[in-house]
């Protein structure tokens, strides 16, 4: 039963994130050697394997808008989100913008999980500009209070190669055997989040609405709590495979896993095509060029793959050589991706208010790439229906067949069925249901109460599963008790 359950309950983790590279060419795109581009791994999605047209002749206007349309018109019921939003711009404005379903409203926001990073790292690369921060002094020296030992730098957490754990908060990070190369963990910009308090005077979101939100015009952007909830795109976690906007919200402060600076940025699909702009007109007055070259070039390689990451962007190249940034979000009932390709000047963004680990984001994943192969003159899949339902179908089989497995010791004790002996009792009345409840954090280094935040169905029939078992050891108990003799 264990291992079946295993089985179900292994999610799959927020993705590191995709990018498309901005990089103006009065910024100096250095571009990539021999070398790198050998090494580097093709995105999910090459438009440049399937038609896409040359830099600068790209459709623009009614032709993209037309594209675009007839696209969404297909693919966005495909997908099965219950709303989304969609951009292309460029570096002189938004070339298309569409919402979706129950997403009626271009100031609409939605938490755009770690396409955060990146503004984090704007916050940070904003304090270095100005001489406060240096990115090579130890993080400790700016936050002290947090106790970051002195081997880890303000570039690690940038970075993330501080060896900071995946699952940990930043109250629980610690330095780990992956000091030094990539490891993706969200403590790190939970850190920096720390980092710009502590140096600026100002909460988080203060500093962001004054220094970055405020000047791109990003209106609707905000960091934290306080946020207009009757402006927010309901957001919608999957039970079973159907859309609930249960109210969920996450918690915030040092015990959470992740927190506004590293994934809960809440924004519009306005703001976002601001915040891509920026990228493609050379930091727009809220950083210098450099730091935005060092934004996209002071990276480091991930073990795992062939791309690049660096303060908030993963970096990859197009089978052609076309430099590419991009990252994906993904909280507990949003997800999002943004990409900016420089070479061409242009950066897409597609928002969606639900998260499904299990089919759902797959679907609007494959959407967005589709968008983004449309905006540079490619071809685009509608995402699969069938595998996406087959899929639910499956898992919701196989949760009935494990509350079933685990209620059949209860009717047995019930109905008066011989007992298994001591031993086997205690095994599965005792050791089983407190396994199956130490599985995520034992398996998956996950804490329960995140599990139960991430995946709400598959921590319903644990928990169940659970229940049922203790149940039954209870009821055997209960029946052993009476039927002694007196």
């Amino acid at each position: 039963m264990a291992s079946v359950v295993l089985a179900l309950l292994s999610p799959c983790t927020a993705r590191a994130d995709e990018a498309l590279l901005p990089s103006p060419d009065d910024i100096g795109d250095p571009g990539l050697s021999e070398q790198e581009v050998a090494r580097i791994e093709e995105p999910e999605l090459d438009p440049t394997a399937s038609g896409a047209l040359a830099p600068g002749l790209e459709p623009d206007g009614a032709e993209l808008a037309g594209l675009l349309d007839d696209y969404l018109d297909e693919a966005f019921p495909a997908c099965g989100m219950p709303g989304a939003a969609v951009a292309v711009v460029d570096a002189d404005g938004v070339r298309y913008l569409r919402c979706l379903g129950d997403v009626t409203d271009a100031d609409q926001t939605f938490l755009v999980g770690s396409l955060s990073k990146s503004m984090t790292a704007v916050a940070v690369m904003q304090l270095v500009d100005a001489g406060l921060v240096s990115l090579d002094d130890p993080a400790g020296a700016y936050a002290p209070e947090l106790g970051v030992p002195g081997s880890v730098t303000v570039r690690d957490l940038l970075n993330q190669t501080s060896g900071f754990g995946y699952y940990e908060s930043l109250a629980e990070a610690s330095v780990g055997e992956s000091a030094g190369t990539f490891s993706y963990a969200n403590a790190n910009y939970d850190l920096l989040g720390q980092i710009v308090e502590d140096v600026s005077g100002q909460s988080f979101g203060a500093y962001l609405r004054g220094h970055v939100f405020g000047p791109l015009g990003m209106d609707d952007a905000s960091a934290g709590s306080g946020a207009d909830s009757a402006s927010w795109a309901p957001g919608h976690r999957s039970w079973f495979g159907a859309w609930v906007a249960d109210g969920f919200e996450h918690e915030e402060g040092p015990d959470a896993w992740g927190g506004p600076s590293s994934g809960y940025v809440r924004a519009s699909i306005d703001d976002m095509a601001s915040y891509l702009r920026m990228y493609l007109n050379s930091g727009e007055g809220v950083l210098s060029p450099d730091a935005l070259h060092q934004m996209v070039f002071s990276r480091v390689p991930d073990p795992a793959g062939d791309t690049y990451y660096g303060m908030g962007w993963t970096t990859f190249a197009w089978d052609d050589g076309e430099l590419v940034m991009s990252h994906d979000g993904q909280v507990e009932n949003y997800v999002a991706r943004m990409c900016v390709i420089p070479g061409r000047s242009l950066g897409v963004v597609v928002l969606a208010d639900g998260n499904d680990e299990f089919g759902g984001n797959e679907s609007f994943f494959s959407l967005a790439d589709g968008v983004t192969s449309i905006a540079v003159g490619g071809v685009a899949d509608v995402p699969d229906v069938s595998a996406r339902l087959a899929e639910h179908a499956l898992y919701n089989f196989v949760y009935l067949a494990c509350v079933c497995a685990a209620a059949v010791p209860l009717a047995c004790a019930l109905r008066g069925r011989r007992s298994l002996g001591a031993a086997w009792e205690v095994a599965l009345h005792v050791a089983l249901p407190v396994s199956l409840l130490l599985l995520p954090r034992m398996e998956l280094g996950m804490r329960l109460r995140d599990f139960c935040d991430f995946y709400p169905d598959q921590a319903l029939v644990l928990l169940a599963c659970c229940v049922l078992l203790l149940a039954g050891g209870v009821a055997r108990a209960a029946a052993a008790r009476l039927s002694r003799p007196r």
